[in-house]
Formats: structure tokens, C-alpha cells, sequence
């Protein structure tokens, strides 16, 4: 998709790593799963090497911060400390809101859901050799990130209001007969497609910085002289450490935007 605003990828590209983070790189034929029973195999990308790697980190993250002596609550440490507050500031802002003191069943997926797409751009921004890459500039990705909070919805929703309250709640209150069925179609709709744009909206505001700092910097080899230089290296720069704030900021848009789907069908009534 992103091909055509790229230079050509090879190895001389001067931008060839700007390329590396916004596209997804097949590795060599060798680094495969292979699937017994099926005729084909599911290759071993950069980006699923850093989900991976993401997810690992995200787990020994939570393992420390969850250890505690026996017998105490009381958090030590800073990593204990900002897990814990990471925790509240999750339900006291995203969770509770929306659905009580009932919604903090899930809790624990709206904290590994933030968690996820935060240390997930965040490596994103590390030049990693070879594997470095932002996952979630991967429509792939936050695909399948929106589909995981597409099924905690529907499935939220039936097991706490039952299937006719789950499909009850896409009818609008007070509405004549003959619109009914015209306003639950387009409330069907609506909801596939919002949880659709979900997925769209990180993918393309994560590539976006990149091939911001991509046109930066090829501004250089497009006027070919000095001056242009520094005040591009400057302006790419400016991106870079804009970046970093951009990193939380998508986490928790999408953590809060995630929270608003799955508590309007679990409790439509708020």
C-alpha cells in the first residue's frame, strides 16, 4: 500500500531503513512455521518477531510487577509502584466509567491491551538490526487487535444481557415500527465498521510518522545540497521525539475507544 511513496529498498537507499519500519520483511526460507497436515507454511516476519518479542516483554513486565512477599499487598519498588498505578489509572478512567464496579472482570484485558500497543510502538522506535520494525504500523496488526476487541464486545454483551438483550441493544428506544428494521441494520453495520476504524486509525497513525521522517530526510538527496540538510535532520528529529508522545497517545486512544465499544454492549444502557 505504502510501496509507492517509498524509495526502491535497496541496500544503497540511504532511506532503506525508513522503508524497513513501514513495510513488513519476509526473512529467509528457512525462518517458517511449518503447519503438519497443510500444504503451507506461515512465514516469519519482522513484525511478528516484535509482537513476539512485545508480548514477552509485556509479560516479564507483569511478572514482576505482580510478585509480592506472602501475605502483603503493598507494592515495592518503582516497577511494582507504576504497575499498580498503571492499573488504576486503567480502571478508574477507562473501566469504571462505563461499566461500574461490574466491568472490572475486564480489567485485566483493557491493561494487557494498553500495555501491548504501548511497549509495542515503543520498540518500534529502536533500530533493532535485521527485525527492527513498529508491528503496529501493520494493518495486519491492529487488525487483529480490533478483532479481539470486537469479540470481548460480543461476547461481553451476550454473556451479561443474554442474546436477545445483546441484539436488543442495537434497536434504538422509541422508535415506530416501520423503522426498526432499517435502524438495526445500519446499527449492525455501524458496529463492524467502527471497530473496523479502529484498526485503521493506529495502523495509519503509526506508519504516518515514518514516512514523515522519510520526506524529511529525502528532501537532501532531492535538492542534493548542504543547506537542506540540517534544517531536514532538524525537522526529523522534531518528528522522532514527537513520536515517543505519540506512542502513548495511540495506546490510549485506542485503550479508551476500546473500553466505549465493549461497555456499550455490555451495559448499552450507559
Amino acid at each position: 500500500m505504502v510501496q509507492p511513496f517509498l524509495l526502491s529498498g535497496d541496500i544503497s537507499d540511504p532511506l532503506e531503513w525508513i522503508r524497513h519500519h513501514c513495510l513488513d520483511n519476509i526473512h529467509t526460507p528457512w525462518a517458517k512455521i511449518t503447519i503438519p497436515g497443510l500444504s503451507w507454511a506461515i512465514p516469519v516476519t519482522n513484525f511478528s518477531i516484535m509482537a513476539v518479542l512485545s508480548g514477552l516483554v509485556v509479560f516479564a513486565l507483569a511478572y514482576v510487577a505482580g510478585r509480592r512477599p506472602a501475605g502483603s499487598m503493598i507494592p515495592r519498588g518503582v516497577l511494582q509502584n507504576a504497575g499498580e498505578s498503571l492499573v488504576v489509572f486503567i480502571r478508574d478512567e477507562f473501566v469504571r466509567p462505563g461499566m461500574g464496579h461490574h466491568g472490572d472482570k475486564y480489567l485485566p484485558f483493557f491493561c494487557t491491551l494498553f500495555s501491548f500497543i504501548f511497549v509495542t510502538n515503543l520498540l518500534g522506535m529502536v533500530p533493532i538490526p535485521m527485525i527492527g520494525g513498529t508491528a503496529t504500523s501493520n494493518l495486519g496488526m491492529t487488525g487483529m487487535l480490533a478483532v479481539s476487541v470486537l469479540l470481548v464486545s460480543i461476547f461481553g454483551g451476550i454473556r451479561e444481557n443474554g442474546i436477545g438483550g445483546f441484539i436488543h441493544a442495537f434497536i434504538p428506544p422509541g422508535l415506530p415500527g416501520w423503522l426498526v428494521p432499517l435502524l438495526f441494520v445500519l446499527e449492525v453495520v455501524g458496529f463492524f465498521i467502527k471497530h473496523g476504524v479502529l484498526a485503521i486509525r493506529l495502523f495509519a497513525n503509526m506508519i504516518a510518522g515514518h514516512l514523515v521522517v522519510g520526506a524529511f530526510l529525502g528532501l537532501i538527496f532531492v535538492a542534493k545540497a548542504y543547506w537542506v540538510a540540517a534544517p531536514s535532520v532538524l525537522l526529523a528529529l522534531f518528528v522522532n521525539v514527537l513520536e515517543l508522545l505519540v506512542c502513548f497517545l495511540q495506546a490510549y486512544v485506542f485503550t479508551l475507544l476500546a473500553s466505549l465499544f465493549v461497555s456499550g454492549t455490555v451495559h448499552p444502557e450507559h
